[in-house]
């Protein structure tokens, strides 16, 4: 769940240390063969530092993963979204971390991604409530499909590059969940 807190200015370069850490050397190493011990070696960081910000690595993942979602809502609030252009807001801002996701799905680590994203529809993104014309026991249903068609989608658009635009991919998502695919 997102949270705004104060955070320690010193956890905060210590977590980003890491977390860059991380990131170079999956771009060169399986994230099943980085250890705890190569990624604080390379950080300059000891081991203590890594436990009292993170109990494993896939938390530092996580907490990018957090990062970008707390972005994304941030933006949201301030836009204040219209149903219209949701879909395209969303590809368009998490096109910007294609690098990070396309690490992430490289990596077969897309479920954290996944959890993230489901998370953020269904329990953090209550802003969108409002956004749906429907009745109140339907919209867990909605939510739950906007996680799962925008994640699919994402990942297909990410993993499988064929130059699809912004447009056509957001266009598709309502098409899907418009139900305007079907013969």
């Amino acid at each position: 769940m997102l949270t705004q807190k104060h955070e320690n200015p010193m956890s905060i370069r210590s977590k980003n240390a890491l977390s860059q850490t991380l990131l170079k050397l999956m771009m060169y190493k399986p994230f099943e063969d980085i250890s705890i011990s190569d990624i604080t070696a390379r950080a300059g960081l000891s081991r203590q530092t890594f436990y009292t910000n993170f109990q494993k690595k896939e938390d530092i993942l996580i907490y990018l993963l957090h990062g970008l979602f707390q972005r994304y809502l941030d933006k949201l609030t301030a836009a204040r979204p219209v149903p219209e252009n949701l879909m395209i807001d969303y590809f368009l801002f998490l096109g910007d971390s294609r690098d990070f996701l396309s690490l992430l799905f490289r990596q077969d680590l897309g479920r954290l991604f996944q959890d993230c994203n489901r998370a953020f529809f269904i329990e953090d993104a209550e802003l969108l409530d409002d956004l749906f014309t429907c009745e109140s026991w339907q919209l867990p249903y909605i939510k739950a499909s906007l996680a799962g068609v925008t994640y699919e989608l994402l990942y297909m658009w990410i993993t499988r590059d064929q130059g699809l635009s912004v447009d056509v991919l957001s266009s598709m998502t309502r098409n899907i969940l418009k139900g305007a695919i079907f013969a």
